[in-house]
């Protein structure tokens, strides 16, 4: 009999509490706003005065006021409002903060109150959540706050308006904002290890020493004497020691050349959000560059139909330049990967390493030789274990789920293991075959 009970009363309040004409909500969605609300209920107050009683027309003055001071008053505030947002750096991280400055200018004799900032929403404690309480009339008020953007990207995205509702919330108006300086936000690095040797390029003057016999550079070695060797570099003690000449080898001073390709395309991706399979592999490929422009290489890196190269300039300016680009990356759905790798910038690369980062799902579109070459080397992100949950169920299987067979390559199937990954792979991977 409880169980009756119980029963009957779970389904009374499912068939009270459930949703039973939601296909009607895009058309009736305006009625829960309180302004309609109010003005259904101005209209209801009329008609009342004018048929029932006349006392209803009270009721209904005070609506009307009501009305006219939640809206009017609004407009009136942002007419003599202007400012601009400001930030302390132009360029930080993922994962850094900033301090966001507003500075509002009221031109009218009252004061605005409750003022709001609406903008980006892609940070945490963005814009969205920040404001004053107050703007003097006649006066310039500042207010700052901590900005945490969450991902990569230029801030803000969107148009920044000041807004109000005040006084009583049922209408709010705004005002655009103006922003002198957009923040750039690069996105976040961490240590690769050493260059591999298979991205020495050509000999030059000025940059990185690498471990190849060369004619510059500290001792690598001994060897036996070889026709055109200069008598300079002969060891003679060793010479005397084994009764022939022996000369020392010293290392070269070469360019290290690298070149990044990146898949932005849509189909090689299963989710964009901070944590995705892209926001992965851009973070790798920056990661990449960065700290290897900082050994002395020329890093140039390729995606879709552009590409961004550093050759000149201090190491900062250079890593500035690929970081930024970087930061700017979209995805691009006019070329997927294996048409990236066909084209005539792909093509003509030699001298150096070629670093191809991308998920799993191409890698059954790549040609047969992809990943065979001694000087190149491939990133493959696992497309379900970088999946969000909304994606995940959209994902589809057998579309590799192991590495490349054979051929050098770093598995990376976990976001939170990605740098750990990155060090434990490279090892095995930067070795020349």
């Amino acid at each position: 009999m409880t169980l009756t009970v119980d029963s009957a009363i779970s389904r009374i309040g499912e068939l009270l509490t459930r949703e039973h004409v939601s296909r009607f909500d895009p058309y009736i969605k305006w009625v829960r706003h309180p302004l309609a609300v109010l003005t259904l209920a101005l209209v209801a107050a009329t008609l009342c005065g004018f048929y029932l009683h006349p006392r209803a027309l009270v009721l209904a003055a005070a609506l009307a006021a009501v009305l006219a001071g939640g809206t009017i008053w609004p407009w009136l505030t942002m007419r003599g409002l202007s400012g601009t947002v400001r930030f302390a750096r132009g360029r930080i991280r993922e994962g850094e903060s900033v301090i966001a400055h507003l500075a509002v200018r009221n031109r009218m004799p009252w004061a605005a109150w409750g003022l709001s900032v609406r903008g980006d929403s892609s940070a945490e404690d963005s814009a969205s959540s920040s404001g004053m309480a107050f703007a003097a009339g006649w006066h310039l008020t500042e207010a700052r706050w901590e900005l945490i953007p969450r991902h990569r990207g230029e801030y803000p995205g969107e148009a920044v308006r000041i807004a109000s509702a005040f006084p009583f919330g049922l209408w709010e108006a705004s005002q655009p904002l103006a922003v002198p300086a957009r923040l750039l936000v690069w996105p976040r690095t961490f240590p690769v290890g050493p260059i591999p040797e298979a991205a020495t390029g050509l000999e030059g003057e000025g940059l990185a020493y690498r471990d190849k016999a060369g004619t510059t550079g500290d001792l690598l070695g001994v060897r036996p004497y070889r026709q055109g060797d200069s008598l300079r570099r002969v060891h003679w003690g060793q010479s005397v020691r084994y009764g022939h000449l022996i000369v020392c080898e010293v290392e070269e001073q070469a360019i290290p050349r690298v070149q990044i390709v990146l898949d932005t395309h849509p189909e090689g991706h299963t989710s964009s959000g901070p944590d995705g399979s892209l926001e992965w592999a851009i973070r790798l490929a920056a990661s990449f560059a960065e700290g290897w422009i900082g050994q002395g290489a020329e890093v140039e890196v390729v995606h879709g139909d552009r590409s961004v190269a550093t050759t000149t300039g201090p190491v900062k300016t250079r890593q500035a330049r690929i970081l930024d680009a970087l930061a700017r990356l979209q995805f691009d759905h006019r070329l997927p990967l294996a048409a990236v790798l066909d084209r005539p910038i792909c093509r003509r690369f030699s001298d150096g390493l070629r670093l191809v980062i991308a998920t799993d799902r191409v890698l059954r579109d790549l040609p047969p030789e992809a990943g065979l070459a001694r000087d190149e080397r491939y990133v493959i992100l696992s497309a379900v274990g970088f999946a969000g949950p909304s994606d995940r169920s959209r994902t589809r299987t057998g579309q590799g789920g192991q590495p490349l067979p054979g051929r050098p390559s770093i598995w990376i199937d976990d976001p939170s293991d990605a740098p750990g990954a990155v060090r434990r792979g490279w090892r095995e991977v930067s070795l020349d075959r």
